[in-house]
């Protein structure tokens, strides 16, 4: 099973590679609004591929839960729990191309993976240093807020800020929040859980476990345009504990 999982890490970052020369070229000369799209386009294409080679070789299936019958807005702000780097994919292909999903990202991603990392500093997304300035970190926030209202983009955003290493739904900052809805207009929040990414978090476990863990994407609930500043902290106090409390029951199932 490591062996069969190692070729396909290789034929993946492979192909990652193609993609990334290819949209390089087309975004060589292109405006910003072009690229923002080319890249937007470029991203479906690649979580395809990866989901769709980790189907081929492992039966890995995305199960997409909505008990409530809630429809994600084509405009709106969404927030997830953050599990691992497979999150992004999962979401870029669950999101789709009409919602051309941003996020707010750590500055170390922005180079050293194929595709990827093109993809994030060249699409619009925002990379922030995770020890760096909070004044410098809400600037990239609201430019990708910004970029985002004027592309018809929906922004995202892991409020717990890093990846939760054993699971554990971690505490939900509000500024990124925050500064996401002043800048970026008056949007609905989608509230999103994300449950099996942690398990293969890292590269041995990837390694040994993938195919075996079952990857849950669940809308929890999706909130009207918050309208102050008290509104956003109910709204994320109500959102860490409807994901938190669906995640406990996904694990019991």
């Amino acid at each position: 099973m490591m062996l069969v999982n190692a070729i396909v890490v290789f034929i993946i970052v492979s192909m990652l590679f193609l993609l990334e020369f290819i949209l390089a070229l087309r975004c060589l000369f292109s405006a910003r609004n072009v690229r923002f799209n080319l890249c937007a386009k470029y991203e479906q294409i690649g979580a395809k591929i990866i989901l769709g080679l980790f189907r081929m070789f492992h039966g890995f299936k995305i199960s997409v839960r909505n008990p409530e019958k809630l429809e994600i807005p084509l405009r709106c702000l969404v927030i997830s729990n953050h599990q691992s780097l497979l999150d992004i994919i999962v979401l870029i292909s669950f999101l789709g191309i009409k919602r051309k999903p941003r996020f707010v990202a750590k500055r170390e991603l922005q180079y050293g993976i194929p595709f990827v990392s093109f993809t994030l500093r060249k699409g619009g997304h925002c990379l922030i240093k995770r020890e760096g300035a909070p004044l410098d970190a809400m600037r990239e926030v609201s430019k990708m807020a910004k970029i985002c209202a004027q592309m018809g983009a929906c922004p995202v955003i892991f409020p717990e800020g890093t990846r939760s290493r054993n699971g554990h739904v971690g505490e939900f900052h509000t500024a990124g929040v925050r500064k996401l809805l002043e800048s970026g207009g008056k949007l609905p929040v989608a509230a999103i859980a994300l449950e099996g990414g942690w398990r293969v978090a890292n590269a041995m476990d990837f390694l040994k476990r993938f195919g075996k863990v079952p990857y849950i994407v669940e809308i929890v609930k999706v909130y009207e345009p918050p309208r102050s500043k008290y509104d956003i902290e109910n709204m994320l106090i109500d959102a860490r504990h409807l994901i938190e409390e669906r995640i406990e029951e996904l694990r019991t199932q």
